[in-house]
């Protein structure tokens, strides 16, 4: 029962539950239950450091079977972890740097963009606007 998560589970609600009864006293609802989640985490996480402590006690203070268990659970996440390493660009980078100006205006120059016309199209007969728009309202 040492290793479930349950403990640290029950620890972290009554740590949400006296954060939030004593915050609801003072703040609003919301606040209080987001102050109550905050303390739930800090809680769930403080169960582990004194489930360990307590284990270590209960082993008669031997911390190397303790380091042991630590190694043992050491190795069960080696290789779950996988390290990416982005390439080294600080030679473009510095090759960008040093380009001189004439040498960038030659490869391409500035031409403004020239959209097309909009065309207007031909006025409508006023009763054929209106029959539309009593169509479209009727339905």
């Amino acid at each position: 029962m040492t290793k479930t998560i349950r403990w640290n589970a029950v620890f972290g609600a009554v740590g949400f539950f006296i954060t939030f009864l004593i915050s609801l006293n003072s703040n609003l609802f919301m606040t209080s239950f987001i102050r109550g989640i905050y303390a739930f985490v800090i809680w769930f996480a403080l169960a582990f450091v004194v489930r360990f402590a307590l284990q270590l006690l209960a082993s008669g203070g031997n911390a190397e079977s303790a380091a042991k268990h630590a190694l043992a659970a050491e190795d069960d996440r080696r290789g779950a972890q996988l390290d990416v390493v982005t390439p080294d660009e600080t030679e473009d980078l510095h090759r960008l740097l040093k380009q001189q100006p004439d040498e960038q205006a030659g490869e391409a120059e500035f031409t403004p963009l020239q959209p097309p016309k909009l065309v207007k199209k031909a006025e409508e007969n006023p009763e054929q606007i209106v029959r539309a728009i009593r169509h479209l309202t009727e339905e």
